[in-house]
């Protein structure tokens, strides 16, 4: 019951967290997608490193505050607009890029904190 509640709070958070980002950041409504995501993708590295107990915190920020500051809806529903706008070029390469530094962001975030704490 209390990783429920951990889950709970910690989405919230990452929602509220990836509102902010998305609606304050000045570029294009995908780049902020992308921004967020690999932000995201970064510290998920990152946490994956850092913690060898899967615990209540690694729960909090993975799942809760992570899971939900990056998501995967908005980033299949922006690829979905550029292909009913015609647009499949720009979608595939959308797709592309989104995976491609998604996961280079997230190899880093592990390197380095391997690399910082061993």
């Amino acid at each position: 019951m209390i990783n429920l509640l951990i889950i709970f709070f910690g989405g919230g958070t990452g929602a509220l967290l990836r509102y902010v980002f998305i609606n304050n950041l000045s570029y294009d409504q995908n780049l902020n997608i992308i921004l967020v995501n690999t932000i995201g993708c970064l510290l998920m590295g990152a946490l994956f490193a850092y913690f060898t107990n899967k615990g209540g915190v690694y729960t909090l920020f993975s799942i809760g505050v992570l899971g939900s500051f990056t998501t995967m809806s908005a980033f299949t529903h922006n690829t979905f607009e550029l292909i009913l706008d015609s647009k499949y070029l720009n979608a595939f390469f959308y797709s592309i890029t989104m995976v491609v530094i998604c996961l280079i962001a997230n190899i880093i975030g592990y390197i380095l904190i391997k690399k910082l704490f061993g």
